[in-house]
């Protein structure tokens, strides 16, 4: 178990006692999850001495069985703080998975980081096999002196916000329902490695990161996107899929133009946030024809920001 202070991200031994807790996997930190949030908020009340935490696993992979990750930790941990939590509890999945119902609350809850509250979503399992339901969570609960919550389903529209239903998105190129069932966009943040430099070569540089194993895949495609560097904010196409006019490989990494940035970024880990699938992946004849299209691309993107966000 790793216990993180927000915003600094300070491991420490401890939550503070009388702590309100949010409990769940938190793929994604969508908008049921920010809903989780503000109720632990509402249940804290006045008292500024009272920790809003959030509470979930070290592995998603464990937690949700094959299910593609949205967020890593890391990820997580910027949007925890960015929603204003006080610290985040990672437990190890490993060692509570064959806890009972009445262990869990009695052991983890009550003994282990004496919360004072707990919030959950209304399909929320626990205990061994998940055999523990919210219903369940709220009578053991009660037992302890524990206050409880129970957050209804949030929908969008007429679709209920899900991690399931936002995979299901990302994967089929829809940013934008993403984005709307997210609260906001959906993002990739791993090391840039060495590429075969053709982009450079067309001048129209790139970025090349591979897709960690297990984590969620856009659907193939062109995509305006937004990259930051060094505390700043460009704009970028990136191509996710395997690049079929200069390779005959299968493998599907996320290659990025960076527009208007020059520099080195080899290791460096970029965030790369996705807005709007602008066309299929595509095979061309030549590296000219390529080059052309990347520049449709590029002023595609500009386009679809300036109309987005304005000049």
């Amino acid at each position: 178990m790793i216990i993180y202070k927000l915003p600094d991200c300070t491991i420490v031994p401890s939550l503070p006692e009388g702590a309100v807790l949010a409990l769940g996997n938190f793929d994604g930190v969508h908008r049921g999850h920010q809903c989780l949030f503000e109720t632990a908020r509402e249940m804290c009340g006045p008292d500024a001495g009272t920790a809003c935490c959030v509470w979930t696993f070290d592995s998603l992979a464990k937690a949700e069985d094959g299910a593609a990750c949205l967020t890593d930790m890391n990820a997580k941990l910027a949007l925890f703080s960015e929603y204003g939590l006080d610290y985040a509890v990672f437990e190890s999945f490993d060692e509570i998975r064959h806890l009972s119902c009445a262990d869990f609350v009695s052991r983890i809850l009550s003994e282990g980081h004496k919360a004072g509250g707990v919030v959950c979503g209304f399909n929320f399992r626990f205990g061994n096999g998940g055999e523990g339901d919210a219903d369940l969570l709220c009578a053991l609960c009660d037992e302890k002196g524990i206050s409880h919550r129970v957050v209804p389903p949030v929908a969008v529209g007429d679709i209920v916000v899900s991690s399931t239903k936002i995979r299901e998105l990302i994967q089929g190129g829809d940013m934008e329902g993403a984005y709307e069932l997210l609260g906001h966009p959906y993002s990739i943040s791993f090391p840039v490695v060495h590429g075969n430099e053709i982009g450079r070569k067309m001048g129209i540089p790139t970025i090349n990161q591979s897709f960690a194993e297990g984590h969620c895949i856009p659907g193939q495609g062109i995509y305006a996107c937004t990259v930051f560097v060094d505390g700043g904010i460009y704009l970028g196409v990136a191509n996710v899929g395997v690049r079929p006019t200069v390779s005959n490989g299968t493998v599907v990494n996320c290659e990025t133009h960076i527009i208007n940035y020059s520099g080195d970024l080899y290791g460096r880990e970029i965030k790369v946030e996705f807005y709007e699938r602008l066309r299929e992946e595509m095979k061309f004849d030549s590296i000219d024809a390529l080059r052309r299209q990347i520049k449709i691309d590029i002023s595609e993107c500009l386009d679809y920001f300036c109309q987005r966000f304005g000049s």
